[in-house]
């Protein structure tokens, strides 16, 4: 009986404080649905027949009063009307919070007999109760962007509640970049803050002409900014006058934006940063983090400094609206890792990190850590900079899981400021843009479970093959990606490399089932809702979009393809067939691109993200077809490559040998090496480069227009996914201007351990003067290298 009484205490007690809890307004996202006491008055969505405003209201929130009318018509056939005075029964209220605290787009809803009351901080606050009053009460969905996205759900709440209904968002800002704005706005996305790259707007040329000490001395040379933020060279961040000038800068702007809540002074998109002894003194001794130098403490001292100034000094503490303010910086590339220093409370970190990473648990461990670490940092506010691409990327790049498991990571730990870029591939990226919007909103919400709605209500009774085709991509991913690096693959003409044929073909077989699926289905009554045609015309963007990434594979297969045959020297009839199968895969493919774009929809991505540099092996297979020229003369002091001394760039190293002629521009990074080839005939001659985040090696030979050369070099390599060796070749006229350009040569994903020699025939076009010789090789991996134990250029006839 004693236990019987503990169990009925424990029930008891469980009751009470989910009543209490419920009652109260908790301050996170929440999808409960009330209990109703037998007899209590309950009010419907289908009641309201006026809308009260405050007064006049700005576009966004007038286009979400239209999306409210229009579905209360579609579901009642009736509409609301808009009043701007009086208290009407049955009405819904727009109205500001007494306090003001909710921030991010908060809301409360309450009711008042027949008067619906929506109050939040600012209309932002309107806005997201409206969506969420139709999500929860009519089913509404905005899967993707436009009309074909949405769709209708299962209804969850019949009643406006008796007790406040109170939602308070995981992530204060929510942003994807760019997506469309009706999508936006539908699915509660937001843009708070200011953090992109910013520096190189604030140190100007005009700043230079004035205090030119402030700005960066790299290796041994002050150059004036060009006002881009690629190409500038960071400040000297242990200049004082810097400190004061970017205090200026930030002062400035929030007095001539009362209302602004932030000032970027993140670094420019470069790591031309000072190497001055100042600097230097500052990084010693020198630590990495993940193979780059750690610059963390230098640049956040300096936002430390900053701080002060504009705050403790300032008093720039709030904006007019009475909002805590904040001064961004992009913890990014060399300032990843976290600080060893304490941060300034109002100095917001943007933790930039490719999260669909997260399948190496080696890096997903890491991540967590640098997380926490930079949420105990001092910092009030941490931000975070995700890359959730979409477009580039020419295949499904699907992460959906790692999508989930880490918004509810940084949630859970404080990081409360989301932005991500996500160039809109609607037929590609699937669910990615509604899942990660929901979660943003509310981190503790099961992906299984927004998955599986999304996947039934979006395609219907195509949802299973439909399902398939995204986590077949996923799981291929997971498996093969391999060892987590900086945005692995972005832009690599040779990404696709990552899925076979035979994976890809599986994703095509369960296309083509739900397209068969759909096509015998029979439409759904009533029309617009659960239509067969409806999932058939989104089945048929992702066929369209999915079609582009088959073409792809087979050009990029074609191509790889020719250029083995030629490195392995293959018998004249078999190069010669592998060349006009690339042809027709090339053609194939730029015919279906431009046929693709030319009919774009709003689903489409934009063209210039697809738009890839691309390297074209028929070069390469001329020189094999026609074979070495009867004379050639070398324009080279020496193709050997033979050491002639070493140098050293800067503190940060490495000493690099000096080979006549030839010049090395690089990212310094931990591993990285240039030393002699192990097949050079010579001691101490070729290059052997490894260990490289980036590094171009070039020269510029005097040509004359019209007249036949030919480029040689021999070589051997290890080339893993992701590790990119590129030929570049531009032809320049007198005045240094491009007449053209082109990628000559990219070496295949392989081992090639004997060196194997390579001739390139060129043609030099007229008005040509000079040609720059250029070899890039970029993210390499452990055991990736490059041995170039000849180069040589020269005439030929």
């Amino acid at each position: 009986m004693a236990k019987f009484y503990r169990v009925l205490f424990c029930v008891v007690l469980v009751v009470f404080l989910g009543q209490f809890c419920t009652a109260s307004q908790e301050r996170r996202a929440q999808s409960w649905k009330p209990e109703y006491p037998l007899g209590s008055g309950r009010f419907t969505l289908a009641e309201i027949d006026t809308i009260v405003l405050p007064g006049p209201v700005t576009k966004p929130l007038k286009a979400s009063l239209h999306d409210f009318q229009e579905l209360l018509a579609a579901s009642y056939g009736q509409s609301p009307q808009i009043v701007y005075e009086g208290r009407p029964k049955n009405a819904l209220y727009l109205l500001l919070s007494e306090d003001g605290g909710q921030t991010g787009g908060a809301f409360s809803i309450t009711r008042d007999r027949t008067r619906i009351m929506v109050r939040g901080a600012d209309e932002s606050a309107w806005r997201h109760a409206l969506y969420a009053i139709m999500e929860d009460m009519l089913g509404a969905r905005w899967y993707w962007a436009d009309e074909l996205g949405f769709e209708w759900a299962a209804v969850t709440r019949l009643f406006f509640p008796d007790r406040p209904w109170c939602e308070e968002p995981s992530f204060v800002q929510r942003r994807f970049h760019p997506v469309s704005t009706d999508f936006a706005r539908r699915n509660r996305l937001n843009s708070i803050y200011s953090f992109n790259h910013n520096l190189a707007r604030v140190f100007t040329q005009e700043l230079f002409e004035q205090h030119p000490e402030v700005f960066a001395e790299v290796n041994g040379r002050r150059k004036a900014p060009r006002g881009h933020g690629g190409t500038d060279p960071q400040p000297d961040f242990t200049e004082h006058r810097a400190v004061e000038l970017a205090a200026q800068a930030a002062l400035s702007h929030f007095r001539a934006h009362p209302e602004s809540t932030s000032f970027s002074l993140s670094i420019n998109d470069n790591v031309l940063f000072d190497t001055g002894p100042a600097t230097e003194a500052s990084v010693r001794p020198l630590r990495y983090f993940r193979g780059r130098p750690n610059y963390t403490d230098l640049v956040f001292t300096f936002m430390n400094r900053v701080a002060e100034l504009v705050f403790d000094e300032g008093g720039a503490w709030t904006s007019s609206k009475g909002e805590d303010r904040y001064l961004t910086a992009l913890a990014y590339y060399w300032t990843e890792p976290a600080p060893s220093i304490p941060i300034h409370p109002r100095v917001m970190p943007v933790l930039t990190s490719d999260r669909a990473q997260w399948h190496d648990p080696a890096f997903r461990q890491q991540d967590r850590q640098l997380i926490r670490a930079w949420v105990d940092s001092g910092a009030e506010r941490v931000a975070t900079w995700d890359y959730y691409f979409g477009a580039p990327y020419p295949y499904p790049r699907q992460f959906n899981q790692w999508v989930g498991e880490s918004l509810r990571f940084m949630a859970d730990e404080g990081v409360d400021v989301f932005f991500s870029q996500l160039p809109a591939f609607w037929g590609l990226d699937g669910a990615k843009a509604w899942l990660g919007a929901k979660l943003l909103w509310d981190a503790q919400q099961e992906v299984g479970v927004l998955l599986d709605e999304y996947y039934e209500r979006f395609f219907g009774v195509a949802s299973m093959p439909m399902r398939a085709f995204y986590e077949l991509a996923e799981n291929y991913r997971n498996e093969h990606e391999g060892q987590a690096e900086w945005i692995k693959l972005y832009k690599d003409e040779s990404s696709i490399a990552l899925f076979s044929s035979q994976v890809l073909q599986q994703m095509r077989d369960q296309l083509s089932a739900a397209e068969r699926i759909l096509r015998e289905a029979a439409p759904v009554s009533p029309p617009g809702r659960l239509d067969a045609g409806r999932f058939l015309a989104r089945v048929k963007v992702v066929s369209e979009a999915f079609r582009l990434t088959e073409l792809y594979a087979a050009f990029n297969q074609s191509r790889l393809a020719l250029v083995s045959a030629c490195l392995d020297a293959a018998p004249k009839a078999r190069i010669e067939a592998l060349l006009h199968a690339y042809r027709d895969a090339d053609t194939a493919y730029r015919s279906y691109f431009e046929a693709y774009f030319d009919d774009a929809s709003v689903y489409a991505p934009v063209r210039k993200h697809l738009e890839l540099g691309q390297s074209s092996p028929e070069r390469l297979a001329r020189g094999v077809l026609e074979g070495a020229p009867e004379e050639f003369r070398s324009l080279s002091q020496d193709a050997s490559l033979q050491h002639v001394g070493e140098e050293l760039r800067n503190f940060l190293g490495p000493t690099l040998p000096e080979v006549e002629g030839w010049n090395f521009d690089y990212r310094a990074s931990e591993h990285f090496k240039v030393e002699a080839s192990h097949h050079a005939s010579g001691r101490d001659a070729g290059l052997r480069v490894s260990g490289a985040d980036i590094v171009s090696i070039f020269r510029t030979f005097p040509v004359v227009s019209n007249k036949s050369y030919a480029l040689r070099l021999t070589g051997s390599w290890k080339v893993s996914l992701d590790n990119r060796v590129h030929l570049h070749v531009i032809w320049l006229d007198r005045e240094g201007r491009t007449l053209q350009a082109e990628m000559p040569l990219r070496l295949p994903i392989e081992h090639r351990a004997e060196p194997v020699p390579i001739h390139l025939p060129f043609d030099a076009p007229s008005n040509a003067y000079d040609l720059r010789v250029r070899i890039v090789v970029s993210r390499q991996y452990p055991g990736d290298y490059l041995d170039l134990s000849e180069l040589d250029f020269g005439l030929t006839w």
